[in-house]
């Protein structure tokens, strides 16, 4: 078994790498039980939702491009609030995402019933002001999709981009290597959300988890934020 960062699927005989008591350990030990799930996955959405949590710890989660769901999970599980809904979206959900969600609320029963999964287009998803929209990978120019979606709405918002080379401008070819052409990117999206009046942070989850690993979370001035907290993010 590798790391943390580890594309293999998570299975029974891995459990014992979650032996303790922690909501990660138990989450893992949960997600063991189906072998449908590569590690990475479960590290990149935990750690996601935990500095999410520490600036937006109460609100419905909106969880676009959501895949299994996961990352919807892990958000209601760190939240503050236990009457927290989530609603998962993606265009083609995962056949598995309903063993997915067995084992979470097999683990954690206080779970049944909040998180809402459904097949469609983000742009058709119903968003309100006081939502958390996040998305985890979102590839390409669907990071970008999710926040000005967000924006839109006047929401919270967080993503992790990956695909970079994906998106559809090509004016930074000039720049040395593929990950100045991505971070660029990404400082051009904090940028893009700045002049628009939202506060923005820059998190980042540890790279051994995943190469792509840079949080971009935004929301309108008016938003109550732990600003204390807040300011612990560390910025990549």
């Amino acid at each position: 078994m590798h790391g943390v960062g580890s594309r293999n699927k998570l299975t029974p005989s891995h459990a014992r790498h979650y032996p303790g008591d922690g909501l990660l350990d138990v989450l893992g030990r949960a997600l063991c039980t189906i072998g449908c799930l590569p590690r990475k996955e479960l590290h990149e959405a935990f750690e996601l939702a935990t500095r999410v949590r520490r600036v937006f710890p109460r609100g419905r989660v909106v969880d676009l491009c959501c895949g299994q769901g996961l990352v919807a999970w892990c958000m209601l599980l760190l939240g503050d609030d236990e009457r927290d809904t989530a609603l998962a979206v993606d265009v083609h959900l995962p056949a598995n995402h309903g063993r997915v969600e067995n084992a979470v609320v097999a683990a954690f029963p206080q779970l049944a019933g909040r998180v809402t999964f459904t097949q469609a287009r983000l742009q058709e998803v119903p968003l309100n002001h006081d939502d958390i929209v996040v998305s985890a990978h979102a590839c390409g120019d669907l990071s970008d999709d999710v926040l000005a979606r967000a924006v839109a709405a006047s929401a919270r918002v967080a993503v992790m981009p990956c695909c970079h080379r994906t998106r559809r401008r090509e004016d930074l070819a000039g720049l040395p290597n593929v990950e100045d052409r991505a971070l660029r990117i990404d400082q051009e999206r904090v940028a893009a959300l700045r002049a628009r009046g939202l506060m923005v942070w820059t998190p980042s989850i540890p790279p051994e988890v995943s190469p792509k690993h840079r949080l971009i979370v935004a929301a309108p001035h008016h938003t109550v934020v732990d600003r204390e907290t807040a300011a612990t993010l560390v910025c990549w």
